[in-house]
């Protein structure tokens, strides 16, 4: 097991972990995000030039999971634009499949993913399946950084939450819904924007306003994600920032559903590793 090398990278839309792993030596770094959807290929091929290129010897196994990689030509195009940096034998694939390898392994579960985005699937032990309609921040996403943000910033311009809540986020952002309106349609990675409300409504989770919004925001995911789904019954795992910070009101929903979480991690990169140590 120890004497495999290979290369693993697990991207969100905020950050991108990576492994380097030869044999019994594994090093860490991190670069800019990656959605296939909403980012630029090159801008994070510059990212790992910058930060870790010369630590790669071209055409190791390099297995890169990413959100929005949902269709084969988004696999094929984003495989052969880091074929110029990793040289041949990359693996491109959903991030989905990421977090199912490293938190299920062989055995199956329903898999989620709460953090800038959302997003959730049935894994059988081999491959994803029944993956949702995550839809992106402005549709979907409900459950995640974004969808939080937008509750937040409803309820605060809108006067729809204590006025306590809305002196503290004034205190701490002084932003007006005119700018916020400004950043979200005129400035890049607008959920990035909507996702950064999560540490505030972290700091006042335990107000009964905030508390309540958590709520509603998970609520929104199981019945967007998992209504009349026949698999409801299988264990739960999830990773992402959204589902680590705020796992005991994730687990307190979950469990008035009678769902069953067995794990919630911050990030899969460690239990990736893990996988292709065993399994390739």
């Amino acid at each position: 097991m120890t004497s495999k090398t290979f290369i693993v990278g697990d991207a969100g839309g905020t950050g991108t972990q990576w492994r380097l792993v030869n044999g019994g030596t594994i090093t860490q770094h991190e670069t800019t995000g990656f959605n296939a959807y909403t980012h630029d290929i090159n801008d994070l091929k510059q990212s790992i030039s910058e930060t870790f290129g010369n630590e790669i010897s071209l055409n190791v196994p390099t297995f890169f999971y990413a959100a929005g990689i949902d269709t084969e030509e988004q696999e094929r195009d984003v495989k052969l634009a880091l074929e110029e940096v990793f040289g041949k034998n990359v693996y491109a694939t959903n991030d989905l499949v990421g977090v199912a390898r490293s938190l299920c392994g062989k055995e199956k579960g329903n898999v989620c993913i709460l953090g800038t985005g959302a997003n959730a699937c049935f894994y059988d032990g081999a491959s994803v399946q029944n993956v949702g309609a995550s839809l992106g921040y402005v549709l979907g996403d409900e459950g995640s950084g974004a969808h939080l943000g937008k509750k937040l910033l409803r309820a605060v311009f809108r006067n729809q939450v204590a006025s306590e809540i809305i002196v503290a986020f004034q205190d701490r952002f002084n932003l007006s819904s005119h700018q916020a309106i400004q950043r979200i349609y005129n400035q890049p990675k607008p959920n990035h924007f909507l996702a950064s409300f999560a540490p505030f409504i972290f700091d006042h989770k335990n107000h009964p306003d905030i508390h309540h919004m958590i709520r509603e925001n998970f609520t929104d995911f199981f019945e967007a994600f998992f209504f009349e789904n026949n698999h409801s019954e299988t264990t739960f795992y999830f990773s992402g920032s959204v589902a680590f910070h705020f796992s005991d009101i994730l687990r307190q929903v979950g469990s008035e559903r009678g769902i069953i979480i067995k794990n919630i991690i911050q990030s899969p990169i460690s239990g990736l590793v893990l996988y292709h140590q065993q399994y390739d």
